[in-house]
């Protein structure tokens, strides 16, 4: 799958998440929307898919393929076929377009890590102007609360709320004004830091920025850098509530409006007790009851039905039509000019995953597939023929109407000067483009 293909799908699923969130957020244990927000990161870093009969592109029959809204600029899946050198030498050509496209891509990564980057560094000057704390009341918490990696209580006059920063050496950073006599308040706000700890939710919010940063194009990974944040609190807020009891919510609300805090910037990596959309984690916690059998079998249905309908692709036979892991049908969009004389100015267009639409112009004809085989090997003999070394190309194309698969021959005579590594990068070409490929050079089978 290309990067755009990617995004899109990867789009498709944060939809998804984001309607279920919309309208499940405080019947579902909070843990449900931190499951559902990964895999939609997974499908955005996973440059593959498994096809599936369930997939949502599969049960509607691949006409509504989300990955059909992107032709992806790839030379190597549009027809005919030419090497990536041939390719780049052409004015106005689709690698033109990819360098373009590649080259602001990567800007845009680099501007987003830069941004972040400089932001974190900008905060981890602020975190190391921090005191450590030691009292009776921190002494005894850590106590409790030990772990492996070792954690400390600090404190600064640069922060107005609790956060944690820090993934190996974890770090419970609290405002200068804590009042640390106000023991039962406290523990709710150490408690909350500590449910960040436990579940290295730093990491998990690293992998969001990793997302973000690759796929910064994409509106729809902007929301879900922001909602998944947000139901990072407010699955730590409804850990708390189970750990101290329902009777504690109203208390644990209260404290969570003293701590609250005026954001002065970003502060990636950091797990903030703040006002991040304070009024809806208030509503969550008051909302929060008893989680039943029922809950978790309902939040386990829509993980599970959600990723298999989102992350899936098209099933590889589907219709009739022959596509490859990615859902991509074996013939791409193709728009050409014939100078034979036996056939009228031909205009095709054959979009990916979706053999309906197809808009055939020819003026006569018997048989389209035969007309089309042609077509096809005298582009692919065109293009070789251009390549240094090739001294004459002789294509036969065939169509097998029970699979729907298109094969090529392709007998290459040369003057000695071709290599193994340009032969291979012909191969390459021609198997991405067809189900079967044969390739002669000089009368041997390569």
């Amino acid at each position: 799958m290309s990067l755009q293909q990617m995004s899109v799908a990867g789009g498709m699923m944060i939809l998804a998440v984001i309607v279920i969130r919309a309208m499940a957020i405080n019947l579902l244990p909070k843990k449900t929307f931190g499951a559902l927000w990964g895999i939609a990161a997974v499908r955005l870093l996973i440059p593959f898919s498994v096809p599936s009969a369930f997939s949502v592109y599969s049960l509607l029959g691949g006409h509504a393929s989300a990955i059909d809204a992107v032709k992806s600029p790839r030379a190597t899946q549009v027809l005919p076929i030419g090497t990536k050198e041939q390719m780049t030498t052409m004015p106005g050509s689709i690698s033109n377009a990819i360098s373009i496209w590649t080259v602001i891509w990567a800007a845009g990564v680099f501007v987003c890590a830069m941004l972040f980057a400089v932001s974190y560094w900008k905060c981890r000057q602020e975190f190391q102007t921090s005191l450590p704390v030691d009292n009776d009341f921190t002494r005894n918490w850590l106590i409790a609360h030990q772990q492996r990696r070792v954690i400390s209580i600090r404190q600064s006059s640069r922060f107005s709320a609790p956060l944690t920063y820090g993934i190996f050496q974890p770090v419970i950073l609290m405002p200068i004004s804590t009042k640390w006599e106000n023991a039962k308040s406290l523990q709710y706000v150490l408690a909350h830091e500590y449910v960040h700890i436990r579940r290295f939710d730093s990491i998990r919010k690293l992998v969001l920025i990793v997302v973000l940063c690759i796929h910064w194009f994409n509106p729809l990974v902007w929301a879900m850098y922001i909602l998944a944040n947000r139901d990072i609190e407010l699955s730590c807020d409804e850990a708390v509530v189970r750990l101290f009891g329902e009777s504690t919510k109203a208390a644990y609300a209260r404290a969570l409006i003293s701590m609250e805090e005026t954001r002065s910037g970003l502060i990636p990596l950091g797990n903030n007790f703040s006002k991040n959309a304070i009024e809806e984690r208030i509503t969550a916690i008051m909302k929060i009851k008893k989680t039943t059998i029922f809950s978790f079998v309902l939040a386990g249905f829509i993980v599970a039905g959600t990723a298999t309908a989102f992350v899936t692709s098209v099933n590889a036979q589907q219709d009739g039509k022959t596509t490859d892991i990615d859902g991509n049908d074996v013939r791409t969009a193709v728009t050409a000019q014939s100078d034979d004389i036996n056939m009228q100015p031909v205009e095709m267009e054959v979009l990916q995953e979706n053999r309906e639409s197809v808009n055939i112009n020819i003026a006569t004809q018997s048989d389209k597939e035969v007309q089309w085989c042609d077509y096809l090997g005298q582009e692919t003999e065109k293009s070789f023929m251009g390549e240094e070394g090739i001294k004459s190309a002789d294509a036969t194309v065939t169509y097998d109407k029970e699979t729907g698969q298109y094969s090529i021959e392709l007998l290459l005579e040369t003057s000695g000067e071709v290599g193994g590594e340009q032969i291979e990068l012909y191969k390459s070409s021609l198997s991405k483009s067809y189900a079967k490929a044969t390739l002669i050079v000089d009368g041997e089978v390569r």
